[in-house]
């Protein structure tokens, strides 16, 4: 059976950009993958003489339907001839197809978009979705959390608050949303006002506060059933924004956020260039992408793991192959925070590599996480990626923060949900 693994070997018109091969890949509905959607399925329609309806939505999730269109619009001229052959006659979406359906000025998405949509599939938050994140986690006793009644607060996150996006972005510690919404009011003045109306000045005091502000000012919103809805409602405006969107692209590419990690990552492997006679993988990148997303990344003194590494690469007169350097890399880089998501995340990058064994228990991490293939997403580790687009500082970080929660905002928050406890 032809896997993902295997068509992902094309190039050219057959080079394949998404894979559907059993497990649904959610790519986002705010970007060009939904268009190209719409008129896949537009196509399948005609040719089979039925409604584009029955595929369902174009929602940016690549899933049974989207293969079935694919199969559909081969039954007809000239998609019969230009793709029975290839890969599209599986089901994937490759370039020619691509070509074939979108118009002239909608670009390919390149490995830099299918690697950043591989991390938006496992953080699975669109931009127009925000999940409050208090007492999130279930009571092990009683199988219930603090909303559904249960008179203990327990989280795998005590310092998240609030999670938006494509990749995660949180208010508590590293203060992603607050960057982004500095960002985009930067950018677009009065685009806060617009989005949040009457909350506008509590996202003003969001921007400004200490993380102990933001802690009270967002569980004194989660408590309040009203508060809670009208917050959510709000960050689906903003997020549907295309300006917000280019915002939190921005942040997440900023040389004092993922984007400075990424860089590191690149700079390890240009160190180690001579011995690898390579740039880095397409599936590197993606691991980079995602390590910096959820993960430990190399140091800013990396002296210690240029040489571990060099070591690794010149012990046999065999060189490793790329998922089995990344292996080791993931090895020396252990994660502190959510350990067996981490291992299972990782896997991701490395299933595809004919030269690595999963241990059993790694294999079910990996399907129970995900199940997905850096190769589903169009990404391989023959081709390469000399480098990666970092942008300057957001200036978020010279912003002077404060006590800007109100004393009501303070009181509001239960003693309980303050101090969570772990799961």
């Amino acid at each position: 059976m032809m896997g993902a693994a295997g068509i992902s070997h094309a190039t050219g018109h057959d080079q394949v950009l998404y894979y559907p091969d059993g497990r649904p890949l959610k790519l986002g509905k705010f970007g060009a993958v939904s268009g190209f959607q719409q008129a896949l399925y537009n196509a399948a329609a005609q040719c089979r003489g039925g409604s584009a309806s029955q595929y369902g939505k174009a929602d940016g999730v690549m899933g049974e339907n989207t293969r079935r269109a694919v199969m559909d619009v081969l039954t007809c001229s000239p998609f019969a001839d230009e793709h029975a052959q290839g890969p599209a006659s599986k089901g994937a979406i490759t370039v020619g197809m691509w070509r074939s359906l979108m118009p002239d000025h909608v670009p390919l998405p390149d490995a830099i978009e299918r690697a950043n949509q591989l991390t938006f599939a496992l953080e699975g938050t669109d931009y127009d979705r925000v999940m409050f994140n208090f007492c999130q986690s279930r009571n092990p006793r009683t199988g219930k959390t603090f909303a559904e009644g249960d008179r203990f607060c327990y989280s795998n996150d005590r310092k998240s608050y609030m999670t938006w996006g494509p990749r995660g972005a949180t208010a508590g510690h590293g203060a992603e949303i607050q960057q982004i919404m500095f960002r985009a009011e930067q950018r677009h003045p009065d685009i806060l006002k617009k989005a949040f109306g009457p909350e506008f000045e509590t996202v003003i005091r969001l921007i400004l506060g200490t993380e102990d502000s933001v802690a009270d000012i967002l569980c004194a919103a989660w408590i309040n059933p009203e508060r809670r809805e009208a917050l959510r409602a709000s960050f689906a405006r903003f997020g549907s924004m295309p300006e917000v969107q280019e915002a939190y692209r921005e942040v997440y590419d900023a040389a004092n956020a993922d984007g400075g990690k990424i860089r590191r990552f690149f700079r390890l492997y240009q160190e180690l260039k001579p011995l690898l006679g390579r740039d880095p993988t397409e599936i590197d990148l993606a691991f980079f992408i995602d390590r910096a997303t959820h993960g430990s990344t190399p140091p800013s003194d990396m002296s210690d793991l240029i040489g571990k590494m060099g070591r690794f690469i010149t012990r046999t007169r065999v060189a490793p192959t790329p998922g089995q350097l990344r292996m080791q890399l993931a090895a020396w880089l252990p994660s502190q925070h959510k350990f067996n998501d981490r291992l299972a995340r990782d896997a991701i990058f490395l299933i595809d590599d004919p030269k690595i064994t999963l241990s059993d228990a790694h294999k079910r991490m990996w399907q129970s996480r995900s199940g997905l293939k850096a190769s589903s997403f169009g990404l391989s580790d023959d081709r390469f990626v000399a480098d990666y687009p970092v942008l300057s500082s957001t200036g978020y970080q010279a912003v002077e923060r404060f006590d800007s929660a109100h004393p009501a905002e303070k009181q509001a928050c239960p003693a309980v949900v303050k101090k969570p406890q772990r799961p």
